[in-house]
């Protein structure tokens, strides 16, 4: 037994409505980050995102379970994508999670190299290091450095080429600023 992880990207104030469908159907719970799109407002309009707030909802679910949780979120009244990811399984559509975790400031440089590469946007959630006292002091007090999620979901194709082109972008050589990885999308959907 594994589980997979369900990914919604939708409108500011509907991740609830996803999380409640995908309950019905199996998942037990889940967490929902504000968060901020970078795609251009034609990418945008067409996932039915027209400002750039929105939220992120990640419920992690019973790989048997994760294909009917899917299925039930997709009838949510949300407007966005919503995606399953994990490892193994032959339900491979050609999708790619790409994930870069840096320090705050860096997100937008980061999807600029992205964009050369050939991503169309992605979505930003503000988060904070879990440094301890003994890791960093600045004048006497432990310092936490704001950190930057940058989300974008590629077709695979597209997904090799930026990794490879924010791989090789100064922050990510400086140990600590920034890490890189990617997930298999099992299921990708638009909701709305």
């Amino acid at each position: 037994m594994g589980t997979d992880m369900l990914l919604a990207i939708v409108r500011r104030h509907q991740a609830k409505a996803v999380m409640e469908a995908a309950r019905k159907a199996g998942a037990t719970g889940g967490t929902i980050n504000s968060a901020r799109g970078t795609a251009s407002n034609t990418i945008l309009a067409a996932l039915g995102l027209g400002d750039s707030y929105m939220e992120v909802l990640t419920s992690f679910v019973r790989k048997e379970d994760a294909h009917s949780v899917f299925k039930a979120a997709q009838k949510a009244k949300a407007k966005g994508m919503l995606l399953l990811a994990g490892e193994g399984g032959d339900m491979g559509k050609g999708w790619t999670l790409v994930e870069v975790i840096c320090e705050e400031g860096f997100s937008e440089e980061i999807m600029a190299v992205a964009r050369k590469a050939g991503a169309k946007g992605g979505t930003v959630v503000d988060a904070h290091g879990t440094s301890t006292e003994a890791d960093v002091k600045f004048f006497g007090s432990p310092l936490v450095p704001e950190k930057e999620i940058l989300m974008i979901v590629l077709e695979d194709d597209t997904a090799a080429r930026v990794i490879e082109a924010i791989e090789g972008m100064e922050v990510l050589k400086k140990r600590g600023r920034a890490v890189i990885f990617s997930v298999p999308v099992r299921e990708f959907s638009t909701l709305g």
